[in-house]
């Protein structure tokens, strides 16, 4: 008999925690490296010189922090992406 329910330590499915909910701990450091982000780009107004292999340009430094700051997080989640995506597809279910 496969009853889940009798065995010890076992919650009924309606009082498992769900895997979509967040963590209140990783929403606290997504929140406190948005404040930082955010308060360092404000400080930093001044105008800054980028050098490409090509060329050169100016640009406010906050233009740079935030650009910086949003391909940091899609590099993250294409890793996070790849990295899912090879352990489903590995034997064993991963």
């Amino acid at each position: 008999m496969d009853d889940q329910s009798t065995l010890p330590g076992a919650q009924p499915p309606d009082q498992r925690p769900s895997r979509r909910e967040p963590r209140p701990a990783r929403l606290v450091l997504l929140g406190a490296a948005i404040v930082l982000l955010v308060w360092f780009a404000v400080v930093n107004l001044q105008d800054v010189q980028i050098h490409f292999w090509v060329s050169t340009t100016g640009a406010p430094l906050i233009v740079v922090i935030v650009i910086s700051g949003f391909l940091g997080a899609a590099a993250a989640g294409l890793w996070s992406w790849l990295r899912r995506r090879r352990r489903a597809g590995e034997p064993g279910g991963g």
